[in-house]
């Protein structure tokens, strides 16, 4: 039983990862950014206190700030009196690389360090953050804040924040106009390597330029030949063009997940790749849907269209959407109506 829910949670934060990356992909302003990114990864990384932070270049203080569960009064507080002395950020201005309170000074020595009376107004027991990086630059940082009852932030969390993080740099660095980085390729390429989904980044014409171990062998399974990447980038090129650039592919087996990827000069793609298992036909709908899916679906039963559903959730309409066509994968089914028809299906067959 242990085993099947910790493969449930790995599941749930995979598709979550996809959502965040997804729904920041396209963006190219970075008040639109900011935006999306506050309000799709609480969903990701449940914390009741979390920051952006776009930095000054060559300075330590904040260019903008955009937080979620601190007030202003808590943010300028902050900057006066724990800027200086936070062993965190220095920590990540300094290493380039994120951490967390306990892990950084155990959580006796975290709760005795100054800054410990500075977050603890705003209820932050224990904290987590990670560099924006453009280059060898702090271009900002993320932040998170958890108090006693949310508990401290996990391994998992810090894995995840570092995927996010340079997904995040990267749209942020064009956004603000400070261009890509060869390093910021790299970066990237070591952070994804270890997921267990399969990650590739494709260029303009859906040549793949990098795949990671999962996807490496998800192409190899599926494609009987010498060359299964070179097979796997026709397949792409070729529903691109039936398609439309971006969007949702089913065939050979493989489900794909394709869009821009995040602040790409180069009109570069990345693809999550998943095999067919036909989970939709035996899984409950509470384990192959994640929590934010099972929220657009509620909404839709009440009637409520995709910019109702976007302001209720204050989510952008184009991640709505994007919500809505992976309900309709995983469920296979085409509309809305096929859509409340096969939830009732499965509450009644759950219910008998």
């Amino acid at each position: 039983m242990k085993e099947n829910s910790n493969t449930n949670k790995t599941f749930e934060t995979l598709t979550l990862l996809e959502e965040v990356i997804l729904s920041i992909s396209s963006i190219n302003n970075f008040e639109e950014l900011e935006f999306e990114y506050l309000n799709s990864i609480s969903h990701l990384i449940p914390a009741h206190a979390t920051a952006l932070y776009l930095m000054k270049p060559e300075k330590k203080e904040p260019r903008r700030i955009g937080a979620r569960g601190v007030d202003v009064d808590f943010l300028t507080y902050y900057e006066k009196r724990g800027r200086d002395v936070d062993p965190l950020m220095r920590w990540i201005t300094q290493k380039m690389t994120p951490n967390q309170s306990q892990l950084l000074l155990g959580l006796e020595g975290w709760q005795h360090h100054p800054v410990y009376n500075i977050v603890g107004t705003a209820s932050i027991d224990f904290a987590m953050q990670s560099p924006l990086v453009s280059g060898r630059k702090i271009i900002g940082t993320l932040n998170f804040g958890r108090d006693i009852r949310e508990g401290p932030f996990t391994a998992s969390d810090l894995k995840v924040v570092s995927i996010i993080s340079k997904f995040l740099s990267m749209a942020i660095s064009k956004s603000v106009g400070y261009g890509e980085s060869p390093d910021q390729s790299k970066s990237l390429y070591d952070s994804i390597e270890h997921i267990p989904q399969g990650v590739i980044l494709t260029d303009s014409e859906y040549s793949i330029q990098y795949s990671n171990s999962a996807a490496k062998i998800l192409s190899e399974r599926n494609f009987d030949s010498c060359d299964p990447g070179k097979d796997l980038s026709s397949l792409l090129r070729h529903e691109a063009n039936i398609r439309g650039k971006y969007g949702l592919l089913h065939s050979n087996n493989l489900n794909a997940k394709f869009c821009p990827l995040p602040g790409s000069n180069k009109q570069q793609s990345i693809i999550f790749l998943e095999e067919d298992s036909c989970l939709s036909e035996f899984l409950p709908a509470s384990q192959l849907l994640t929590s934010r899916e099972i929220d657009v679906i509620n909404l839709v039963d009440k009637g409520m269209r995709n910019k109702e559903i976007a302001e209720e959730l204050r989510i952008s309409i184009n991640t709505v959407k994007r919500h809505l066509d992976n309900i309709y994968c995983k469920l296979n089914v085409n509309c809305r109506t096929e859509l409340i028809s096969k939830m009732y299906k499965l509450m009644n067959s759950r219910n008998n």
